[in-house]
Formats: structure tokens, sequence, C-alpha cells
């Protein structure tokens, strides 16, 4: 890593989407844009779904994320997201990143079918426990 560098990974649970050393960052949080510099304190961040900024010599990069978790130590940033698409221009990653998240992925479809699922067991389990009611005191 060069000095006055934060090295970005960013990473899916498939594969690493971008390594890059970095002058700064500007990542998106609920409560808006965070901006990172080399040698800055430690920090864990929430992200939300957007784009994160990426600019090194001369260049900026945009990352279309879904959001996820980044953590930074001052030298080295890590972004894990459920999806991340990387490019050179804002307006074909935004494009890009609502395409992807408007198409329903096969992990996405099994989430939603084990919450369905979830959902049958509670429900049956409630029933049960409402047709078995305690026996009634004798009243004495």
């Amino acid at each position: 890593m060069a000095e006055g560098r934060l090295h970005l990974t960013v990473r899916t649970p498939h594969e690493i989407v971008l390594e890059i050393d970095a002058r700064s960052l500007r990542i998106p949080t609920e409560t808006g844009q965070v901006g990172l510099r080399p040698r800055m304190e430690p920090l864990v961040l929430a992200v939300e779904a957007s784009l994160v900024l990426v600019r090194t010599d001369g260049l900026t990069k945009y990352v279309g994320t879904a959001g996820g978790m980044l953590t930074c130590d001052g030298t080295q940033a890590t972004l894990m997201t459920p999806l991340a698409v990387v490019g050179d221009d804002e307006s074909s990653i935004m494009a890009e990143l609502d395409r992807v998240l408007g198409e329903p992925s096969a992990e996405l479809q099994a989430r939603a079918m084990l919450d369905r699922l979830e959902g049958r067991i509670l429900s049956e389990m409630r029933r049960e426990r409402r047709e078995v009611k305690p026996p009634l005191g004798d009243g004495s």
C-alpha cells in the first residue's frame, strides 16, 4: 500500500469486487455521508444502499452497494456487502444497481421462502396453544 493511502477491499459473499488504494472514501450511512481518510481513528459503519465514492490520484470510482458493514483501522477499509457494482460513471452504476436490486436473486427468494415457512410454523404453534386450554378449576 502506498503511503498516505487507504487500502479498500469490497467483498460480497461470493467474491472480492474491488481492491484499490484510495486517498479518500465517502460512505453513505443512515445519518448522512461519512468521509474516510488514511490514518483516521478505527471505526465500524453500517452502510446504506447507495454509492460509495472512492477517490484515487486523479480518478474517481463509484461502488454501488446494497448496504452492508464497513470496518476501517486507518490503513485498511473493508466493505462487506451482499451486492456491489463498480465503475467510473455514477449514473450508469446507479442504473445497474437499481436493475440488480430489482431482480429477485436465488438467495433473496430462499430467504423469503424461509420467512413464509417460519410464519406458518409460528401460526400453527399459536393455533395449537389456543386449542389446548388449561383445565378449569372445580370452583371450590
